[in-house]
C-alpha cells in the first residue's frame, strides 16, 4: 500500500523556553483535531461475509464490502447524489449500488452507471478509505493515503501471532486525553500500583509515533495483580507506543511471560472514546498448545479488561485544562505538544453536497 508522501505534522506555536509558564507552553484545547488522520478499527472481518456494513464513525457514516476477489472496500456511507445510506444497498459485482436510484460506485469511489442517464455526474463519486485486513480485523485509515504502515509490536512479524476478541468500552474523555495516560509518570502508581524504577523515557521512534517506557514493580492489591507476581513475575517493563493518535500499543515483559495488547481509540461526539482493547499473544506450536491457544487468550483478555475498566471507573471524566498542569506533569505535557501537531485526513464532511 502506498504511503502519503510529504506530509508531516501540523506545526504548533513555539514558545520562550524552559522560562515560559506551564500554562504557555500547552496547546489550548482547540488545537486537537476530532479525527486525526491515522488508523481506526472498523469492524471483525466476518462482519463482511453477508453481505454491506455500515458504521456511523469519523463524524459520518462508512460503509464496508468485499469484492469479488476478496479485497475490502470502505467508502462514504451516504451517496452522492441524494444521500441515501449505501450500507442498505447490494453489491453488483465489484460495486455497490444505492438503494434508492441504483447509482452503482466502484471500488475507487467513482460512479459507474446511473439509471437512464447517458452522462455521469462529475461529482458522482464518494470517498474512499485505505482498508487493511489483520488478525481478523478490519482497519481504515482516515484519509485518501495513509501517512504511515498499520503498526504492530516493534520486532515483531503479525503474522507469528494471533488475537483474542475485542473488549469494548466508553471513556468519557477525548482521545487525546485517554491517550495521555501512556505518558502520565504520576497516574502510574496511583491508579494502576506499579511502582517504576527510576525516569519515564520517552522518544519519537518514527514519524507520528510517541513511545514511552518504563521499570516498575507490580504492588497492587487487585486479584489481577497477584495473579501477575505469582504467575508472571513481580516486576514488568512496559514500553507504550501510541500511533497518530488512535492507536496504543502496549508490551509488558514480565520475568517469566510477555503481554502485548492494542487499545484502538475512535473519538466518538460528545468529548467521549470508544476504546477496543486487542489482545495478542504468539502463535502455539504443537498440538497440545495450540488446543490450549484459546484459553490463553481468554485469561490475557480478563486481566487486560479487568486493568483497564477498573482505570475508567475510577477517574470519572477527566478534563484538558491548560492551567491546572504542575512541573510534575513534564513528559504529559509534552505528549499534549506532540499530540496538538497530529493532522487532520484532510477529508471535510461539509463537502459532501449532491451531484
Amino acid at each position: 500500500m502506498a504511503m502519503a508522501r510529504g506530509v508531516t505534522p501540523r506545526p504548533l506555536a513555539e514558545d520562550a523556553g524552559e522560562a515560559t509558564p506551564l500554562h504557555r507552553r500547552l496547546p489550548g484545547a482547540d488545537d486537537f483535531v476530532d479525527y486525526p488522520a491515522a488508523w481506526y478499527w472498523l469492524c471483525a472481518a466476518r462482519d463482511l461475509d453477508t453481505g454491506p456494513l455500515a458504521r456511523r464513525m469519523l463524524g459520518g457514516d462508512v460503509v464496508a464490502y468485499r469484492t469479488q476477489g476478496g479485497e475490502v472496500v470502505v467508502m462514504d456511507a451516504r451517496c452522492s447524489h441524494l444521500g441515501a445510506d449505501l450500507g442498505r444497498g447490494r453489491l453488483v459485482g465489484d460495486c455497490i449500488q444505492c438503494p434508492f436510484h441504483g447509482w452503482r460506485y466502484a471500488p475507487n469511489g467513482h460512479c459507474v452507471h446511473v439509471p437512464q442517464a447517458s452522462t455521469i455526474p462529475r461529482r458522482a463519486r464518494q470517498r474512499v478509505y485505505p482498508a487493511i485486513e489483520r488478525h481478523g480485523m478490519v482497519f481504515l485509515f482516515n484519509g485518501p493515503e495513509p501517512l504511515f504502515p498499520l503498526p504492530f509490536f516493534f520486532g515483531e512479524r503479525p503474522d507469528e501471532f494471533v488475537a483474542g476478541i475485542p473488549v469494548a468500552f466508553v471513556a468519557d474523555s477525548t482521545w487525546s486525553m485517554v491517550a495521555a495516560h501512556g505518558y502520565d509518570r504520576q497516574h502510574f502508581e496511583t491508579v494502576h500500583s506499579r511502582r517504576l524504577h527510576g525516569q519515564l523515557l520517552v522518544d519519537t521512534p518514527a514519524p507520528f509515533a510517541r513511545r514511552s517506557r518504563y521499570t516498575a514493580d507490580v504492588v497492587g492489591t487487585a486479584y489481577y495483580d497477584r495473579f501477575l507476581r505469582r504467575c508472571a513475575g513481580a516486576t514488568v517493563e512496559i514500553s507504550i507506543t501510541t500511533w497518530g493518535g488512535t492507536l496504543v500499543l502496549i508490551t509488558g515483559r514480565f520475568g517469566r511471560v510477555s503481554s502485548r495488547f492494542i487499545i484502538a481509540l475512535e473519538p466518538l461526539e460528545g468529548g467521549r472514546t470508544l476504546c477496543r482493547v486487542l489482545v495478542f499473544a504468539q502463535k502455539a506450536g504443537g498440538i497440545l498448545r495450540r488446543c490450549l491457544q484459546p484459553l490463553d487468550l481468554r485469561v490475557r483478555r480478563h486481566l487486560t479488561r479487568a486493568y483497564l475498566v477498573d482505570e475508567v471507573r475510577s477517574l470519572g471524566s477527566p478534563r484538558y485544562h491548560t492551567t491546572n498542569f504542575s512541573e510534575g506533569d513534564r513528559e504529559m505535557i509534552e505528549y499534549f505538544r506532540w499530540a496538538a501537531t497530529l493532522p487532520a485526513s484532510g477529508y471535510e464532511r461539509s463537502d459532501a453536497t449532491s451531484a
